[in-house]
């Protein structure tokens, strides 16, 4: 997408030359009078349907699909994922709590503030209870997703990547574009298809605001389809309450 240089780097620049005095303050910001285009985004966007996702997960094998559900039906990021330990995870609630992310060896605090959330596990409890018990994860800083020649160390992202695409391939569903964060655009964009607001999937991905949500929400050809029927049969039973309306009072005008 688009990078907003007004906002951000040029902005910063000319506002961190003011504060080292470089610039004098009563020099305006020239940025401030620039006007970036409308965003464009490199690919298409694009999600996989009920059907393509089940293919996928059915060549998947565990830890990689456990990542991958977890990321499809909570709305994590993959970093967010693989830098769970054993702490943030209460099965008794059946949540797990997005306090730290791990990004190829450097475990730090999540994307932004509002990352740090609570989220519902929801059928994935017992997944996760399995995989706890098979693994023998016991201590509170233990990494629920390891390395497999060390545990004390969380896994890399790239491996699941990796496992991802090949399943997606496998399955005749892979395209330009495709990983780990169409897991998550899907998931904002299923919650609003069973009936979430956008202000509750934003809050539940972690979004600073719900235009950024918008950004990552699809309008799928199914829901165009069902939306579009729901309001053809609105207007198809207000038509016929006014057909039967009518013809009642035909009907009474010529009994009169």
């Amino acid at each position: 997408m688009m990078i907003d240089l007004r906002n951000t780097i040029m902005s910063g620049i000319f506002a961190r030359g003011q504060e080292w005095e470089i610039i004098p303050e009563t020099f305006a910001n020239p940025m401030s009078r620039v006007r970036v285009g409308r965003k464009w985004t490199v690919r298409p966007d694009r999600i996989l349907d009920d059907d393509e996702t089940a293919a996928v997960f059915a060549r998947l094998e565990d830890p990689q699909l456990l990542i991958c559900e977890t990321c499809l039906d909570t709305g994590t990021r993959i970093s967010e994922a693989v830098g769970l330990q054993l702490k943030h995870v209460d099965l008794t609630k059946g949540t797990i709590r997005i306090e730290q992310r791990h990004c190829r060896g450097d475990v730090d605090e999540p994307k932004t503030k509002n990352s740090k959330r609570l989220l519902a596990l929801g059928a994935l409890v017992e997944r996760y209870q399995e995989w706890i018990a098979a693994k023998k994860i016991t201590r509170p800083n233990d990494w629920i997703f390891f390395q497999d020649d060390d545990r004390s160390k969380p896994m890399w992202d790239s491996g699941v990547r990796k496992a991802l695409k090949i399943a997606a391939r496998d399955a005749g569903c892979d395209f330009p574009g495709f990983g780990m964060h169409s897991f998550r655009r899907a998931n904002i964009t299923m919650r609003q298809e069973e009936g979430g607001s956008a202000i509750e999937a934003s809050k539940i991905a972690g979004h600073a605001t719900v235009s950024q949500t918008g950004d990552y929400t699809v309008v799928q050809l199914k829901r165009q389809e069902e939306l579009t029927r729901a309001i053809q049969g609105r207007v198809a039973r207000a038509r016929e309450k006014q057909r039967d309306g009518t013809h009642k009072q035909d009907c009474a005008v010529e009994a009169a």
